[in-house]
């Protein structure tokens, strides 16, 4: 059951939309989060959200509405590309990583939920 939610979260996690990048509001100095996350189930959802040093949020949705087990794999890939992309786009903006936090919540040993979030930082 635990490698069908896997599966079906990556199969959900094809990216759309435009990638989120780096704006005027993050040309300080300080901290912010790129949040990654995807909630599995009959309603599968994946996001990437940017939280820039001052608390404004960014949020690119991941489409996650395919749902073929064999796609699951590549499309969970896809919600770590997208992230990366972003991750990459703030980075080339003089961001860098602080630190990374996976977590994951699951309920009867089947995950629920699971999202990464990047601590950036910037001088």
């Amino acid at each position: 059951m635990k490698n069908q939610i896997l599966l079906l979260s990556l199969l959900l996690s094809m990216g759309f939309g435009t990638p989120l990048t780096a704006s005027a509001q993050t040309s300080g100095a300080g901290y912010m989060m790129i949040i990654s996350r995807v909630s599995l189930g009959f309603d599968a959802q994946a996001s990437i959200v940017a939280v820039a040093a001052d608390g404004k949020e960014r949020m690119q949705e991941v489409d996650f509405s395919r749902f073929s087990a064999k796609q699951m794999a590549a499309n969970m890939t896809e919600v770590h590309k997208v992230a990366l992309a972003t991750v990459n786009t703030y980075a080339a903006d003089g961001w860098h990583i602080v630190s990374i936090v996976p977590s994951e919540i699951s309920s009867g040993g089947s995950t629920v939920f699971s999202q990464t979030i990047y601590y950036l930082a910037r001088n």
